[in-house]
């Protein structure tokens, strides 16, 4: 084995290049090892950095659907208060195919006074929310008030990256 020792171009401190004679057909290179502290830290430095854009990162993910539950939310909110039921029907993707919507002909007299969420629920992952929706509202043709709460379960699909409601539109009367 023979041993070169050369200087770091930065610093003082030796370097050592080791080669090793492979099957007498001439010599490899190894690794160089350096004793400088200096480049110790910034070895350890660029691990840190590293490590904290990775879980940086996964913060990002979790805030971008943060965002986008809050825009479906709030897309959904409106056209259930303003009584668009064809943008509201277009955010669902029903899992429960029993489940159905309320009779198009009752949906046309309807007029939503309150729409307020009691409570609202993530998993540990934030893939899924749960929502309970009171929502007071009256049918023009009986002219009665009436409130319904309205349990949702949200999803996110990552493959469009967006949040869709798997439950039905509410039972309106």
């Amino acid at each position: 084995m023979v041993e070169h020792i050369l200087l770091s171009p930065r610093s003082t401190a030796p370097c050592y290049r080791r080669k090793h004679q492979v099957d007498g057909l001439g010599y490899n290179d190894s690794i160089v090892e350096c004793t400088d502290p200096e480049n110790a830290m910034r070895l350890t430095l660029l691990i840190v950095i590293t490590s904290l854009l990775l879980s940086a990162c996964a913060a990002v993910d979790d805030s971008k659907k943060s965002i986008t539950i809050d825009k479906a939310l709030w897309k959904y909110e409106r056209a259930i208060r303003w009584a668009d039921f064809g943008t509201a029907n277009s955010l669902r993707r029903l899992e429960d195919t029993a489940a159905h919507s309320p009779d198009p002909e009752i949906l046309q007299h309807i007029k939503i006074t309150s729409y307020n969420i009691i409570n609202r629920t993530a998993t540990e992952d934030h893939a899924e929310i749960r929502l309970a929706v009171e929502i007071v509202y009256y049918n023009d043709n009986s002219m009665k008030l009436a409130t319904i709460i309205d349990n949702q379960v949200w999803k996110y699909d990552p493959a469009i990256k967006d949040w869709y409601i798997t439950t039905p539109l509410p039972p309106f009367k």
